[in-house]
């Protein structure tokens, strides 16, 4: 082993002990698209840290242990592998993550190409959209910027009005694919919202109308069958709504920006789970469905069961006319402001 090697290795053993407690080392290896190494490269750990390539295209750089990913950029060098430049942080350093790159024409381009990536680090922190959405996104951007590389190139590589066509073209992009991902959005919404929602005022229609025909259950096994058939697809659909409320809330807000549609939502949250669920259908466990299980299985009179039923049918039919007239209108209203 010859000098220099030593002594190259006893200076990267004596950093590695000199390492503070709480870090580790990130080692990765640049290369181009043919896996040649690039040599001298200035990499960027974006928010931490940054180093240069040495002759086999190695850096090394000291991150937090509480860091799991890091992004990472390089000058006037696009990373295409893998994607935007994200790694997770292994927990050894022996192997180097593998970054493959292309190297960027021009000054102004490579600026460019950073706003880019920053403006689709706002939208992946944006709430509204999925990663796959993101990615397409940037799929449109990037492909737009390759279509003017080559106008680059054939141009000498530096033209100011390429430069400023290419800067507008990505600004109208970026609005433009927002804006069809925000609609794509809104109209997936609209749906879920609208169905889950009119799929509970039908169900708990056809729950009051099954109460409506209470003493029919204690005289046919099949009227009962059927009352309990509407109690089940009642709770299905109760179920739905409660789990999905919320997150209906935080799009409608995210996605419509209504102050109006806002408080819909929550007259809507307030008749159907607070006065309709709560209110009404939840004592039935007691009143109705309960008398209609006690004497199904000969725990109770049916005579003594079906007074009680009917009882607490009667009830819950005086308490559902207008709860239920009102919540019909106010999905009604919420579908005329989410549709516009």
């Amino acid at each position: 082993m010859n000098t220099r090697l030593l002594l190259l290795l006893f200076l990267a053993l004596h950093r590695l002990s000199a390492q503070p407690a709480g870090e580790v080392v990130f080692m990765g290896r640049v290369v181009d698209a043919e896996q040649k190494s690039v040599k001298g490269a200035r990499v960027i750990l974006v928010g931490l840290s940054e180093a240069r390539t040495d002759d086999d295209g190695l850096f090394r750089v000291s991150v937090p242990a509480s860091v799991v990913e890091v992004q990472v950029e390089l000058e006037r060098y696009e990373v295409v592998y893998p994607r935007s430049g994200r790694a997770p942080v292994p927990r050894s350093s022996a192997t180097p993550v593998v970054f493959e790159v292309k190297k960027m024409q021009g000054g102004e381009q490579e600026r460019l190409v950073r706003q880019l990536r920053e403006n689709v680090r706002k939208l992946e922190n944006d709430k509204r959209f999925k990663e796959n959405e993101i990615a397409r996104l940037e799929k449109n951007m990037q492909d737009s910027i390759r279509t003017y590389q080559k106008l680059f190139d054939e141009n000498g590589g530096r033209n100011s009005r390429l430069m400023d066509s290419l800067e507008r073209k990505v600004q109208q992009l970026l609005a433009s694919q927002e804006a069809a991902l925000i609609a794509q959005k809104k109209e997936q919404l609209y749906g879920q919202i609208t169905r889950t929602m009119l799929s509970f005022l039908d169900k708990a229609k056809n729950l009051r109308d099954a109460l409506a025909r209470i003493d029919d259950v204690f005289l046919s096994e099949a009227a009962r069958a059927e009352f309990e058939k509407n109690v089940t697809a009642y709770s299905i659909t109760r179920d739905s709504l409660y789990s999905l409320d919320k997150g209906f809330a935080e799009s409608v807000r995210l996605f419509w920006n209504s102050n109006e549609a806002n408080t819909k939502m929550a007259v809507i949250h307030e008749l159907s789970i607070v006065q309709i669920h709560e209110g009404i259908m939840l004592p039935l466990n007691s009143s109705v469905i309960g008398p209609v299980r006690d004497a199904a299985t000969g725990q109770a009179s049916r005579v003594a069961a079906s007074k009680k039923a009917r009882k607490g049918a009667r009830k819950a039919l005086e308490q559902l006319a207008f709860p239920l007239l009102n919540l019909q209108l106010r999905i009604d209203e919420l579908m005329g402001i989410l549709d516009r």
